[in-house]
């Protein structure tokens, strides 16, 4: 990426950013960076660094925020050279994944929430409530020629299958409600089903990790008619993305973010038969509407989950006056938000969660050393 040295004030971008890497979060970080290289040069940090910010007047601050006090975001965000304070990463509602930033938002100017409209309408009336002036809806994009449409036939009525792609560390598979999924397919049949990624799922077939975008795993993914995700807090996961893209149909609980598409199949949130009759009715689905579905779904690809879409709401936000929206909480938000950052994983005092924080540091140093 060219810098234009022209450019007098900085954006401080807390996302990693490589042009030669095009999986979030290098994409997010590197779509961010081309959204505003005209107006700023970019200077990118790890989250995880425990770095300190000292901005010159007129810079401003754009990322995501660790839960770990130490960290850049939170140790730079109380500069008063700021112009703009810009929180942008996942937002659902489960409180042990959100509680933490209870005190930035307060601090900053927007919050650039990554969430599908599911869970963007519900914000007046959930625990979050008083972060509703702070936030902006902004869906992911994806890069459809890294994703090329493979799905060309469905298979036979009562054949067909179902395959489950996640991540597989402790906290995140807590989100994706994967016992519901077990259970599904224990009623469906377990050879119906399939996983990737490093965690098992009952006794489904698993293929562990693979590399989404090569030639052997897409021959493997092509042989799947449904992506299926039943998770409980799932902000809007790019797998969804993915698979709109390949020709696989989305069956997926409405907490995965993804309500409004009619051609994203809708399963609800824990209750099993419910969820296996509308399993069945897809298996005795006619292949000419399952083709349907699948039309439908590369337009609304096209149109509402591009990168460029993405980089305009970054724009719009960043160059948008301050408003200047106070934060005040009352006694019982406070006492929820502390209990549940307390309760979380993801508590900056829990061995899970120093361990990576030093170990990146270390890495951050020794890069440092061999620049110098």
């Amino acid at each position: 990426m060219k810098k234009n040295l022209n450019l007098k004030k900085t954006a401080h971008l807390i996302y990693p950013s490589d042009l030669k890497k095009n999986i979030n979060p290098w994409s997010i970080g590197n779509n961010i960076s081309i959204a505003l290289k005209d107006k700023y040069k970019i200077k990118n940090y790890y989250w995880t660094s425990i770095q300190k910010i000292y901005p010159e007047k007129g810079d401003i601050l754009i990322g995501h925020c660790h839960p770990n006090p130490f960290t850049v975001f939170r140790r730079s965000i109380k500069n008063k050279n700021w112009k703009k304070k810009i929180i942008i990463q996942p937002y659902n509602e489960d409180p042990k994944q959100m509680s933490h930033l209870y005190d930035v938002i307060k601090e900053c100017d927007n919050f650039l929430a990554i969430c599908g409209e599911y869970w963007y309408k519900r914000i007046s009336k959930s625990k979050f409530k008083a972060w509703k002036k702070k936030i902006a809806q902004i869906d992911l994009g994806l890069d459809i020629k890294l994703y090329p449409k493979i799905k060309k036939r469905f298979n036979k009525i009562g054949e067909r299958k179902f395959l489950y792609i996640g991540n597989d560390y402790a906290y995140n598979n807590y989100a994706k409600n994967l016992n519901y999924l077990k259970k599904i397919s224990q009623l469906i049949g377990e050879n119906k089903f399939a996983s990737i990624g490093n965690k098992s799922i009952g006794k489904i077939e698993h293929f562990g990790w693979l590399n989404l975008q090569n030639k052997k795993s897409l021959n493997l993914i092509k042989k799947y008619d449904f992506l299926i995700q039943t998770s409980n807090y799932d902000a809007n996961p790019s797998t969804v993305l993915e698979s709109l893209s390949w020709g696989l149909i989305p069956v997926i609980t409405p907490q995965c973010g993804y309500k409004k598409e009619k051609s994203i199949i809708n399963i609800p949130l824990n209750k099993v038969n419910m969820a296996c009759n509308i399993i069945n009715k897809l298996q005795k689905m006619p292949d000419n509407k399952l083709k349907k579905l699948q039309s439908e779904n590369w337009k609304i690809l096209k149109k509402f989950y591009n990168w460029v879409k993405f980089r305009n709401t970054i724009r719009k936000i960043v160059f948008s006056k301050n408003k200047n929206k106070k934060i005040l909480y009352n006694k019982k938000e406070l006492v929820f938000f502390k209990k549940n950052y307390l309760a979380s994983p993801n508590y900056h005092l829990n061995f899970d969660m120093i361990l990576p924080i030093i170990k990146s540091n270390i890495k951050i140093f020794i890069k440092r050393i061999i620049k110098i």
